[in-house]
């Protein structure tokens, strides 16, 4: 049996990395790339490495396909603080199979200036984001044996709105697709990997280009993303994503005991930037908190709260 799980593995594996080759090298722009700022801060405390973890509700914003394997319903908020930088943040829900959420993030209030440099008025700029993610998994499609009750699909769907001054307003529609093999509910152990999993993400497969009030059109940027995680006896979590044309996103989680979790990440894209965590578990209720040190930026804190409840009926 272990050998089966063993070969199953590396079948996927080199599934995953073959896709992965017949999709890059489309030429993107970088827009949205405020979307990458607010996301739970067990990801961020994590690096960014959460494609082939993706077991909580932040699947929706890392893998749609981990959605199948979710189980009851959880109301989630997070929101994070960049000193003279901005404010970001999401409020949603995710259910077996489904998830939304509405992001957001503001700069503030942004100084208007004439041409001798004087200060004459101010306006804002916002940012709103509609997500809606689907994911199902083998089972769901009648699909028999232990390879495919593991293997998940998912979809996830991004409509962004600018707000601001009207020439610069606008918005823009994307759609992501994504695989998890593996995950917390398939009970695959190998001796003392207690779990593991692999995901793949594939950004902006098809996107409406955001359009703005000036006629000015930019098209969004095609990110892939190849994930793995071990889970090490019950208590250790391994993580690792690899973004192609940006870089390696590590993260580790410790779970001393079952209330109490301690994380370390590190995202390396073309700048190393270091990141830690803690979360607290109590009954229904979780409360993570992440700090990011960037070496440019501004340093970032970022804190999430969710209410799980049981499984639906």
């Amino acid at each position: 049996m272990n050998q089966f799980k063993c070969s199953v593995f590396a079948a996927i594996t080199g599934g995953l990395v073959l896709l992965v080759v017949t999709v890059v090298g489309e030429p993107y722009s970088n827009v949205a790339s405020v979307l990458e700022l607010s996301v739970g801060a067990r990801p961020l405390a994590l690096g960014g490495a959460f494609v082939g973890l993706a077991d909580d509700g932040n699947a929706l914003f890392f893998n749609s396909a981990a959605l199948a394997a979710l189980r009851g319903l959880s109301f989630f908020s997070s929101g994070g603080l960049q000193p003279d930088f901005g404010l970001q943040g999401e409020i949603g829900a995710t259910f077996p199979h489904l998830g939304l959420c509405l992001q957001y993030f503001d700069f503030g209030d942004i100084p208007q200036v004439d041409e001798f440099g004087n200060i004459v008025g101010s306006f804002s700029y916002r940012t709103y984001t509609l997500i809606v993610g689907a994911g199902i998994c083998g089972a769901d499609l009648g699909l028999k044996g232990p390879l495919f009750g593991a293997l998940g699909f998912g979809v996830k769907a991004k409509y962004l709105r600018v707000d601001t001054l009207e020439p610069g307003s606008g918005s823009g529609f994307a759609l992501d697709v994504s695989i998890i093999y593996g995950g917390p509910n398939t009970k695959l152990r190998m001796g003392f990997i207690t779990g593991f999993g692999l995901g793949l993400t594939i950004e902006n497969v098809i996107g409406i280009p955001i359009t703005y009030g000036s006629g000015h059109r930019e098209p969004w940027l095609r990110n892939v993303t190849l994930g793995a995680s071990a889970t090490l006896f019950e208590s250790w979590i391994l993580t690792i994503d690899v973004v192609t044309g940006k870089g390696l996103r590590l993260g580790m989680e410790w779970r001393p005991v079952s209330a109490l979790m301690v994380r370390i990440g590190l995202r390396n894209e073309g700048v190393a930037i270091w990141s830690l965590g803690l979360g607290i578990r109590f009954g229904i209720f979780t409360l993570d908190y992440a700090f990011v040190a960037h070496p440019i930026l501004p340093s970032q804190h970022h804190l999430s709260f969710a209410l799980t409840l049981g499984p639906l009926a």
